[in-house]
């Protein structure tokens, strides 16, 4: 955008004061003073209008900035620190509880990764709405640096005012951009917090594979980045990036067969700059051997199996070491898992027809079947419930068969009576993403096939493996949507509602309209 320059306004009223002077001799000064007063009002009304709409020409289609400063303990800025842009949430009010992802597809900013610069600030654009007129009030980071302690802050930016707020404050917000080109939030600075170290070593009397790769898992988090464990040397992991706090740590011993061996969960007190010295015993993992009930018709077709292993005796809320793993029926039904670690097993199956039961009064979430896995094999049998068939006609305002319409639903799985996610997107293995950490991108935000359909020339879209309790669907159309529906909250959503019974097809019908005809706004 070329560079502006502000012009001094003068303006010449030809006679204005003797047609005043005229009007002041048929009345009284008050009468003069209110028409000064007034004219003056309507001029100034003009010129900021006139700057309200130059402002918004100007700047109107450009990104709002946030400006990140990240700096050590001592206020000491720090260059090099790795900004990646994960999470937003919206502005308070009644949409302000969610955690929405990221991405360019959804929000059109790109999540670009940046660096901090020599005084340890990182400019980031960012959408000015998470979606349609929601706007975005918190940007949420992770900050990463190979001598600190990685941070996932939640940082406060500044938008537009909100609706009602004074001239006064409209007119300040106008000159920043007009000034700047761009909305400037500067966030709380990011403060990185040197860590503790914790070293990990084999007991000498481990009797595994030599030549295997160690590995750790520890309660604070995610600990895939490549730059968080060392290893000085063999069988020995080392790090100087453990949040200070109560630590659980398991380490885990991969071979290239895919054979795993998993120390038990180790509880440590970390403390920043002191080093944790843990020697480790290795166990082996176990099998879980399981099939799909009779229930089932045989061949099972498009047969998938999640399994969750939390460490038994401590809260999911606390996140301890988890193990995840998946794997495909075979035709009879029947499946299996090698390689766990013991703990709390949870299992969630899904196939052509049928999908695993869940506990009963859990509207609003599907819960895994649960076993308790010890060191030995173990055998079960998955039960399993009928799925619904689903058809789907979608029409346009004027009553047009739609075509090329992406309708989905997203039933979630709750592990541990605590972290959600929709049926089948978390296809993924601990172990991968261990060995190979840059591929840990958004694990739990996979497409299921099953739970999405398009339109075709007819205006319907079927699903033909739905649970059934799935009671609302969503409708995305390049021109259209569906209207905005109010829930008790006072959140409005684009969602249809919908009944099934399972075992047989459903069919119903949704009208959409134009696209922004009435865009969901804060209030």
């Amino acid at each position: 955008m070329r560079p502006f320059a502000l012009v001094e306004l003068r303006l010449s009223l030809p006679n204005a004061n003797d047609r005043l002077k005229s009007v002041a001799t048929t009345g009284t000064n008050s009468m003069l003073k209110l028409l000064r007063s007034r004219f003056f009002l309507f001029f100034s009304a003009a010129i900021g209008l006139a700057l309200l709409m130059w402002g918004i020409l100007l700047v109107g289609s450009k990104s709002p900035v946030a400006w990140i400063q990240v700096v050590d303990v001592t206020g000491k800025p720090i260059s090099g620190a790795v900004i990646t842009p994960e999470g937003l949430r919206t502005k308070s009010g009644p949409y302000s509880s969610g955690w929405y992802v990221w991405s360019k597809e959804f929000s059109r900013v790109p999540n670009d990764i940046v660096t901090t610069d020599a005084d340890g600030i990182a400019r980031i654009p960012y959408p000015t709405y998470v979606f349609e007129k929601i706007e975005t009030g918190v940007i949420i980071p992770s900050v990463d640096h190979p001598d600190y302690v990685l941070e996932q802050p939640e940082l406060i930016v500044t938008t537009t005012p909100p609706a009602g707020s004074p001239w006064q404050v409209w007119a300040s917000y106008l000159w920043n951009k007009i000034r700047r080109k761009s909305l400037v939030a500067r966030t709380d600075t990011v403060v990185l917090k040197t860590g503790a170290i914790l070293k990990l070593s084999l007991s000498p009397d481990f009797q595994g594979s030599k030549g295997s790769s160690l590995f750790a898992q520890i309660s604070e988090g995610d600990t895939g980045a490549t730059n968080f464990w060392i290893r000085p040397e063999p069988a020995v992991l080392l790090t100087r990036r453990l949040a200070s706090g109560p630590q659980t740590i398991r380490a885990i011993q991969l071979s290239a067969d895919g054979t795993a061996w998993f120390s038990d969960p180790i509880k440590i007190k970390a403390v920043s700059g002191q080093t944790n010295d843990v020697v480790v015993e290795l166990k082996p993992g176990v099998t879980v051997r399981g099939q799909l009930d009779d229930t089932v018709p045989r061949p099972v077709k498009n047969g998938r199996v999640v399994a969750h292993v939390w460490p038994t005796g401590f809260k999911p809320s606390s996140s301890p070491p988890q193990w995840h793993i998946w794997t495909t029926n075979r035709e009879d039904g029947t499946f299996e898992f090698a390689n766990l670690p013991p703990g709390d097993l949870e299992i969630v199956a899904l196939c052509q027809g049928f999908v695993s039961t869940t506990s009963p009064g859990t509207k609003g979430f599907r819960h895994p079947q649960k076993h308790l896995l010890g060191t030995n094999d173990l055998s079960i049998t998955v039960e399993m419930e009928p799925t619904a068939r689903l058809e789907v006609f979608a029409i346009d305002d004027k009553g047009n068969s739609l075509k090329d319409a992406t309708i989905s639903t997203w039933p979630n799985v709750r592990y541990g009576d605590w972290s959600a996610v929709v049926l089948m997107s978390d296809l993924y293995n601990t172990s991968d993403h261990l060995l190979k950490p840059e591929t840990r991108l958004h694990l739990w935000n996979q497409n299921v096939p099953d739970l999405t359909a398009t339109t075709d020339n007819s205006g319907l879209a079927v699903f033909e493996n739905l649970p059934a309790d799935v009671a609302e669907f969503s409708v995305e159309h390049s021109r259209f949507e569906l209207p905005a529906m109010t829930r008790a909250t006072g959140r409005k959503v684009r969602e249809s509602a919908v009944t099934l019974t399972p075992g047989g097809t459903n069919k119903t019908t949704v009208r959409l309209e134009p696209r922004n005809n009435a865009p969901i706004r804060h209030y």
